[in-house]
């Protein structure tokens, strides 16, 4: 005879999913946990669906720090959407990778479930990467979108130890990647923390990456975008910004994430721009198409963003980095970029 659960009954499913997320396992029937995210605006008076400049806003979280599965769900860095599966990865400083669920209404974001939280695994001894190892901030998704959902490849750039180390979305390692000459020196590097910040692919140009400040040698004034091609592009750079994230829209099409955080009273400020490739002449100086610049001297309520994700079309997901400190934020930014 099948009975009804009382009490005890939704005490023990209950401790069962959490004993599943627990152990980096996801339910199968209720595809992991709301995290109690909240929704938090963009800026005074913009509700969701609205723009402002070239964007639209649609909807921004933000979420807990908590853990799962002894990872901490913090200082999160980069983001990549894989459409086969309908899961949004996420990784963070520390070695960590989180496969989360965005949930949209009327193609608004409103919450956001955590699935999964497994360590990214050193190709060589499997175990989880640690310390200046482990120091993940650029992340790409290869086969995402060929109809297939078990063939997904995680590409993942790191900084303090600079490399472009491809997983799986289990976290273990399949293949490290040679860098272009120029980014193999450590000692090439401004700072011991300005190592590869972002990392994409497009299937014309190779995998694109990119330190967050230029290398010692570079010329003054310029970003570097590079490919393991062996190609290179410059584009000119803005004020204090940093690089902190790319994505590949394809055809040499390139959405650049640069930052400028902290460096007055707390004051934080992001730009998205637009490189073309297609048609420009190996290390030549690019031109930038600006698409829009958020600062928290104009209102709007970010933090330290440094991740960014297609989703559809010209809509993208951007995370920040609350850097594991009570007075920041970790916040999930859902857009679309529009035309002129």
């Amino acid at each position: 005879m099948i009975r009804a659960a009382g009490a005890g009954g939704r005490r023990a499913r209950a401790l069962a999913l959490a004993g599943l997320l627990l152990l980096g396992a996801a339910p199968a029937a209720d595809r992991g946990i709301a995290i109690k995210a909240r929704p938090v605006p963009l800026v005074e008076n913009l509700a969701v669906g609205e723009a402002i400049g070239r964007i639209r806003f649609l909807g921004m979280l933000a979420l807990p720090n908590i853990n799962a599965n002894g990872l901490r769900f913090a200082q999160l860095s980069d983001l990549a959407w894989d459409e086969d599966a309908g899961l949004l990865y996420a990784i963070s400083d520390k070695g960590a990778l989180f496969h989360l669920e965005p949930v949209l209404r009327d193609g608004a974001l409103v919450d956001l479930r955590l699935i999964k939280a497994v360590p990214l695994r050193d190709p060589k001894t499997r175990q989880p990467l640690k310390h200046r190892y482990a120091d993940a901030e650029g992340l790409e998704i290869l086969n995402g979108n060929n109809g297939r959902a078990d063939d997904a490849e995680l590409l993942v750039s790191f900084e303090r130890h600079p490399r472009l180390v491809r997983f799986r979305p289990d976290g273990y390692a399949i293949a490290e990647h040679q860098l272009p000459a120029p980014l193999r020196d450590g000692e090439a590097y401004v700072d011991g923390n300005k190592g590869l910040e972002a990392v994409c692919h497009d299937p014309a140009f190779g995998t694109l990456t990119v330190p967050e400040a230029p290398l010692q040698a570079e010329p003054a004034g310029f970003h570097r975008l590079y490919s393991t091609t062996g190609a290179s592009w410059r584009y000119p750079a803005e004020n204090q910004n940093r690089v902190v994230g790319l994505a590949c829209l394809g055809g040499g099409e390139v959405i650049v994430l640069e930052r400028d955080y902290g460096r007055l009273f707390w004051r934080s400020s992001i730009a998205l721009k637009r490189l073309r490739l297609a048609g420009a002449r190996v290390d030549a100086a690019l031109s930038v198409e600006p698409l829009a610049t958020l600062d928290t001297s104009e209102g709007f309520q970010i933090d330290n963003f440094e991740g960014i994700a297609r989703h559809h079309g010209r809509r993208f997901f951007l995370m920040s980095d609350d850097n594991d400190l009570f007075i920041q934020r970790t916040l999930l930014l859902y857009i679309e970029v529009l035309d002129k």
